[in-house]
């Protein structure tokens, strides 16, 4: 997914049911063939269309391809530049592919609405979000309340990474609450140490990352009901609900001497190499926020990755109060454009808890409680999944894709940009975005 945020778009969110497309009308969205029951003797080749690469991509194509072969079939897979574009071009053209991920509910929403996909059996839904950490039953539910896709390996984004010789070494206590990690920032700083290291850059899409930071801040500060309102356009981005959040940063990424280079310095700073001075000697900064796919090859150095679980501290992205543990994920929904017999087969066992042994190895978890998570490759992996995503008290997707695309992709990255590199002051910044916020229709 880390791909697909620095040339397309940012990692897929997921709400509540009902909300991953409030523009849809509340008629009845089958899909092009009817139900999500299969039907037929079953293709002998059945493409798949995704968005990522990388390790993710390789453990992904493994895991598919043990099922299909004990299966009697064989997987295409197609990998999408840039998925909205594509996806709706094949759609169009009358070629869609038989199965497709979807990094963006919106579109899976709106192509449902056009019978162009297909819903989930409830059957089938009901199995697996028995399974499934809370909130993620609403991953692939449009407005119409129908369930036409269900999240496969998924990243955490609630992580703090920090480097643990440091921390033994000098006692320092990974924070357990907000104004405890505001308390740690000025105690690190007071030690003559930078606390953070904070990057935003990533091409075109710079400014992507801090919309995690503000999406966990608003989980923990306003709650996840109005994070469910916010991401709709009910709450305004200047609201007393949701403008604590950006306050909150401001407090650690413009404070002199917190972030590693400055204020200024976020935007410059690649997302994917922007911790990697934690393990300087000295460190060149302590704490850095990023999602789980830091710790796959293309993030953290091979020599720290090599060491991952003797090197690298993970905690959780604390909390406002103790024991409110909200945890901010993304990952792609599972979807199928006809009901062949292993169209269906293989989109049910993406969506299942028997997917996803390989995923682990690309910083990715099952959204299944249930999974073993030993079958994780380290000790670091599997404490993500057990202390942080399996023990939430909710999860939501990255919110910025459940909005508007001119928003979620657009003016939600540009102008927290020009606030942090010092163009416009915070509620300049937070008014933008609100005007950009498309008029509700119906």
């Amino acid at each position: 997914m880390i791909t697909r945020r620095a040339s397309v778009t940012a990692l897929v969110a997921v709400a509540v049911a009902g909300l991953a497309s409030g523009c849809l009308s509340s008629n009845s969205g089958g899909g092009s063939s009817g139900g999500g029951t299969a039907s037929g003797p079953g293709k002998g080749t059945v493409e798949i269309m995704y968005g990522f690469g990388g390790d993710q991509e390789v453990a992904f194509q493994k895991d598919l391809n043990t099922f299909a072969q004990a299966n009697g079939f064989t997987v295409k897979f197609t990998k999408a530049a840039s998925w909205d574009t594509e996806i709706r071009a094949r759609v169009a053209g009358g070629n869609p592919p038989d199965v497709g991920l979807f990094p963006q509910p919106g579109v899976m929403c709106d192509l449902a609405k056009q019978k162009k996909v297909l819903a989930w059996d409830d059957a089938d839904v009901k199995t697996d979000s028995a399974d499934m950490v809370t909130g993620f039953v609403g991953a692939g539910t449009c407005a119409d309340g129908k369930v036409y896709g269900l999240p496969s390996a998924v990243s955490v984004k609630s992580v703090l990474w920090y480097d643990q010789a440091d921390f033994k070494a000098t006692g320092d206590e990974i924070p357990a609450t907000l104004d405890k990690m505001l308390a740690l920032t000025d105690q690190l700083k007071g030690q003559g140490k930078v606390p953070w290291c904070i990057a935003a850059e990533s091409g075109q899409a710079t400014g992507w990352p801090i919309t995690d930071w503000i999406e966990d801040l608003v989980l923990r500060l306003a709650g996840p009901a109005n994070y469910d309102k916010w991401v709709t356009g009910a709450l305004k981005f200047n609201s007393p609900e949701i403008k604590p959040a950006f306050e909150y940063f401001q407090k650690i990424a413009f404070t002199d001497a917190n972030v590693r280079g400055g204020t200024k310095s976020i935007v410059a700073t690649n997302f994917q190499t922007g911790g990697n001075a934690l393990f300087d000697n000295p460190p060149g900064c302590y704490l850095f926020k990023q999602a789980t796919f830091i710790a796959g090859k293309g993030g953290f150095p091979d020599a720290v990755l090599a060491s991952l679980d003797t090197t690298v501290g993970a905690a959780p992205f604390p909390p406002k109060t103790p024991g409110d543990n909200p945890v901010l994920s993304g990952g792609d929904l599972a979807a199928a454009f006809n009901n062949d017999a292993n169209t269906i087969k293989l989109r049910n066992f993406i969506g299942s808890k028997e997917n996803g042994i390989n995923a682990g190895k690309a910083g990715y978890f099952s959204p299944h409680k249930s999974f073993d998570v030993s079958l994780y490759p380290n000790k670091t992996l599997q404490i993500i999944a057990e202390g942080v995503l399996y023990k939430a008290s909710a999860v939501r997707f990255d919110g910025s894709d459940l909005m508007p695309a001119k928003v979620g992709a657009g003016t939600f990255w540009t102008e927290p940009v020009k606030w942090i590199s010092g163009q416009q002051d915070l509620d300049t910044t937070l008014n933008n975005i609100d005007a950009s916020f498309p008029k509700a229709s119906s």
